[in-house]
């Protein structure tokens, strides 16, 4: 069986976990998780017989887990494709093959995947299953048979602290059966009354010494400036703008509606979504000028106070630079400016498909372009680019696990430089809120971890 290098740090991990059939390996980003994972795949197998399903997000299938396993082990690996449901359970069976994998997104489509024995399931971005009632997290959970399980990610908490007790769940279900019993526990909450309904509202996580010291057999964490001292810096930089005169009619005019609209809503209770999305699209308007189409959906035009202010920057630097946004049509924006500019870029969507994908990031990664473009959604995990020390936000994603992926396509292994982070704010928008919401989100998930 190949045998494969770790850092020292990766080493002690896996002999910590050894012994331990259900574990969270949560490391910051750009540590070398993977390499962890399957190190402990080859310690678990050690001749037992049985195969492996890893549970991984759709743009890391091939070009992480499959690749990896396939440069590091002797290990037969097959892509499970949902599309070709008949043929892939097919190969399952007649193929026998060591290490199968499956997309997020698409386990819940195969339900022949929870009958089958399998000898360990390692769950990539463990955050997924942060929503205990989600389909995805039901299917995952409903796999019956499984010997031993690998939760994985640098930010297993994306929001709340309470997220954290359903990866908990998953792979110790007998200690971690009550969701209440755990937020009783762990979560600080006040209690509020709306229209005689009684409601928890989290304030923030609490007892987390205790719940450290519960975990510690079988949770490893590792921060990028502990274990790795050598690689750069990561510092941030503000860059604030005011939005047009036509983009500030427009926003006010949102804005106006928006508060109209949670007046008119006043004697009920918000949940949290709706909200999220009111604000969502809010921050739109933030972007660029915006407004609504025929079908109601929110259309992005110039000008864009945010663009111009992206356009100097990248206009005075001939170094590899990434820009990332929530808003596709935003990113099409950014492509059509450097398009109209004559500079050579690649995008990354959620319409770029995987053959494209991984040439757009090759491309970059190589030099042969300078500006890489895409949504925090679809660039933002899973992909490497470290050939770039500069990465701009147009705008941020409501989760901090989300942004931090995102900074640390860069910020990892194999990267020379300082990494600069640079926010474009536009003034007096929901841009600054944001910034308040998403700090304080970024304490609790400090807390629970263990990293203050």
């Amino acid at each position: 069986m190949a045998k494969i290098e770790l850092f020292p740090f990766q080493k002690e991990d896996v002999e910590h976990l050894e012994g331990e059939k259900n574990v969270l390996v949560a490391n910051d980003m750009g540590t070398g998780k993977t390499y962890e994972a399957i190190a402990r795949d080859q310690n678990i197998r050690d001749g037992q017989p049985g195969a492996t399903l890893v549970v991984a997000p759709l743009t890391v299938i091939e070009d992480v887990w499959k690749w990896h396993f396939k440069e590091l082990t002797d290990l037969s690996v097959v892509t499970i494709d949902p599309k070709a449901r008949a043929k892939s359970w097919s190969l399952f069976h007649v193929l026998g093959a060591d290490v199968f994998c499956v997309h997020w997104e698409a386990l819940r489509l195969m339900p022949e995947l929870q009958e089958a024995l399998w000898l360990h399931v390692i769950a990539d971005e463990c955050h997924r299953m942060k929503n205990r009632k989600a389909q995805q997290t039901r299917a995952l959970k409903a796999i019956k048979h499984v010997h031993a399980k690998t939760a994985m990610s640098g930010t297993p908490i994306v929001n709340r602290p309470d997220e954290l007790w359903s990866v908990l769940n998953w792979l110790h279900p007998d200690k971690y059966r009550s969701y209440w019993r755990f937020f009783n526990q762990y979560v600080e909450a006040e209690t509020k009354v709306f229209r005689g309904r009684t409601v928890r509202v989290v304030v923030g996580p609490k007892n987390t010494d205790y719940l450290h010291r519960e975990i510690e057999p079988f949770f490893v964490r590792r921060r990028k400036e502990d274990v790795l001292p050598d690689l750069p810096d990561k510092y941030y930089t503000e860059i604030r703008v005011n939005l047009t005169p036509q983009q500030r009619k427009a926003y006010n005019m949102m804005r106006d509606e928006m508060i109209a609209w949670i007046g008119e809503q006043e004697d009920d209770v918000l949940p949290a979504p709706v909200v999220i999305a009111q604000l969502t699209r809010l921050q739109q308007f933030a972007v660029a000028f915006a407004e609504y189409g025929e079908d109601g959906r929110i259309r992005l035009s110039e000008p864009s106070s945010k663009l111009d202010a992206l356009m100097e920057i990248l206009n005075d630097t001939e170094e590899p630079v990434v820009v990332f946004s929530r808003f596709k049509s935003l990113i099409r924006l950014v492509g059509h400016r450097l398009g109209t500019n004559g500079i050579p870029h690649v995008a990354l969507t959620g319409d770029t498909d995987q053959e494209e994908r991984a040439l757009n990031v090759k491309r970059f990664q190589q030099g042969q372009v300078t500006r890489f473009i895409g949504t925090i959604g679809a660039g933002g995990i899973g992909i490497t680019l470290h050939t770039a020390s500069t990465v701009i936000f147009l705008d941020r994603d409501w989760s901090p696990a989300l942004n931090l992926q995102a900074e640390d396509r860069l910020h990892r292994i194999g990267q020379k430089s300082a990494v600069q982070v640079i926010d474009i704010i536009a003034r007096n928008t929901v841009d600054l809120g944001k910034r308040q919401v998403l700090d304080l989100k970024k304490s609790w998930i400090r807390q629970v971890l263990g990293d203050d």
